[in-house]
């Protein structure tokens, strides 16, 4: 990323462990995020790609401050919010959830779910209506919409209220947590069109997370593959995109459904074996090119403005 100017958001080795087993003599650790780095300027998007369990929105968490990192550094405009995100800060970091269905108030009506940041952060009550009304109708909903309840409401269009509710305050920066996932096909697109163009009109940054490449590679600049919490490749989309070099970004790629049936293949049927002892590569025992080199850790690779983390690269 342009390393000329301050990056709006700084991650830095940021690592977050769960206790999951504890004994009179030891403990035993679940590493949801695993020495995480990247960087974010304004009006950029960065995709956070991978399986579930990857620690995708763990990292979306992180960085809202719901949860406390083991180690690490979150720096957003150079101030450090690792630990603290002050109200008037929260202001500026949003979030929109995978399912509205669940995300939205249901005793509420869709003017008070609009209402009620603005009430949180003391907006004065004769300017709350007026911003209402803009804000429902910058996701392309009409007035009418703000009397009725979410269950009156269509999936994509619940979804547009959430995103309204998250851009309500005027955010720099939203995390997207999946918020195309639990809607159809089409109105996916819908969704994505309209967050490209809110983006480009208010000059939002986003953190699109997804385990959807075709999604993730329409609307952003960056993307950042996870594997077990540990980054495996991050670049420029459209080098990842085009020429993926590592064997989890590939088999990510090949599990994509083809365009028409004649194109469908037989994806090789990978089988993961955990082993906590293990101390190489994290990807090893799913990886179809390992050799005996993979059971040491590899180093990140730095390869034409990108970073892989493999050692046949």
């Amino acid at each position: 990323m342009d390393s000329g100017r301050q990056p709006l958001l700084k991650v830095e080795n940021l690592t977050k462990r769960y206790l999951i087993k504890k004994g009179f003599f030891s403990k035993n650790y679940f590493t949801a995020v695993n020495n995480v780095s990247f960087e974010l300027n304004t009006g950029q998007v960065l995709g956070l790609v991978g399986e579930s369990g990857s620690g995708k929105s763990t990292i979306g968490k992180l960085i809202l401050n719901l949860i406390k990192p083991n180690e690490g550094k979150i720096l957003y405009k150079g101030i450090d919010i690792t630990n603290n995100l002050s109200k008037a800060l929260r202001r500026e970091i949003s979030i929109i959830f995978q399912d509205p269905r669940t995300s939205l108030n249901p005793r509420f009506k869709i003017y008070n779910i609009l209402e009620e940041p603005l009430i949180v952060h003391n907006i004065p009550k004769n300017e709350r209506k007026d911003i209402v009304v803009k804000t429902i109708k910058s996701v392309e909903l009409d007035e009418t919409f703000l009397d009725r309840y979410p269950h009156e409401l269509s999936g994509g269009q619940r979804q547009r209220v959430a995103i309204a509710r998250a851009i309500i305050l005027n955010p720099k920066l939203i995390i997207a947590d999946e918020p195309t996932s639990a809607l159809d096909v089409t109105v996916q697109l819908q969704i994505v069109n309209l967050l490209e163009k809110l983006k480009n009109e208010k000059n939002i940054s986003f953190i699109f997370i997804s385990h959807d490449l075709n999604v993730v590679g329409k609307l952003s600049d960056y993307i950042v593959v996870l594997y077990k919490g540990k980054i495996m490749e991050k670049g420029v989309k459209n080098d990842i995109i085009e020429n993926p070099l590592h064997p989890y970004t590939k088999i990510l790629f090949e599990s994509l459904s083809p365009h028409h049936p004649k194109y469908r293949k037989t994806i090789i049927n990978i089988i993961e074996q955990d082993d906590e002892s293990f101390d190489g590569c994290e990807f090893y025992n799913r990886c179809p090119i390992k050799k005996d080199e993979c059971k040491t850790k590899p180093n990140y690779k730095n390869i034409d403005s990108r970073e892989v983390y493999c050692h046949f690269v």
